[in-house]
């Protein structure tokens, strides 16, 4: 190969290699996660964790968006494929401005947590979102679901008509807007913040917090 020829194929191979690099941090690492600023924002003492295992997946959720209903049953399958190794915390963000029972629905689930079943009651709003979020007044309905897992149903619909966890779900939003959550749902894993909450995402994300030490 000649002297040109040899230059010439360093070059192109340069410019390729560019190309490449440029694709990868644009396009195919679009859903690779990014590092959280403000850990101590994530999680509180107070949050509902469910699980024990060494990934920590994070939700700032809306149980009214129908993004986070499609991201529901994913969140469970990534659960029962790995039933030792997730712990998953699921934080308040309802978009109050689009989803008129956001709201009350996160002190319905905050309600059912102050008698030990906030997380029964956070399955029970997901499956049957359709059902309820586009009533009028859902609170009934909600009284319903907390009669079906064995509460206290008059303990919990005073909880929810004196807005009893205002402040734990405006906590939850503040520490979102400082986070920069703008979207429901978000995810964090091991304290990184996911570009995608897709299946394939989500599961090499978990893979790869499991891999580590």
């Amino acid at each position: 190969m000649s002297r040109e020829a040899k230059i010439l194929t360093a070059v192109l191979t340069a410019v390729v290699g560019g190309m490449i690099a440029l694709f990868v941090g644009f396009g195919g690492g679009a859903t690779a996660p990014t590092k959280v600023t403000d850990a101590g924002k994530l999680l509180r003492s107070n949050s509902h964790t469910q699980g024990s295992g060494k990934v920590k997946i994070v939700e700032f959720g809306d149980y009214q968006c129908p993004s986070c209903g499609a991201a529901y049953p994913i969140i469970k399958q990534l659960q029962t494929e790995n039933p030792n190794d997730i712990a998953l915390t699921y934080r308040n963000f309802p978009l109050t401005q689009l989803h008129a029972n956001a709201q009350q629905a996160a002190e319905a689930a905050e309600a059912a947590g102050k008698q030990g079943k906030y997380f029964e009651m956070h399955d029970k709003l997901y499956e049957t979102q359709k059902e309820w979020s586009t009533l009028s007044n859902p609170l009934d309905t909600y009284v319903f679901y907390a009669k079906g897992l064995g509460l206290d149903q008059d303990k919990f619909k005073q909880d929810i008509e004196a807005e009893s966890y205002k402040q734990v779900i405006e906590t939850d939003v503040a520490d979102g807007t400082a986070l920069g959550v703008n979207a429901t749902p978000t995810f964090y894993i091991n304290g990184k913040k996911m570009d995608s909450f897709d299946y394939p995402a989500l599961r090499d994300a978990i893979t790869a917090a499991k891999a580590t030490k």
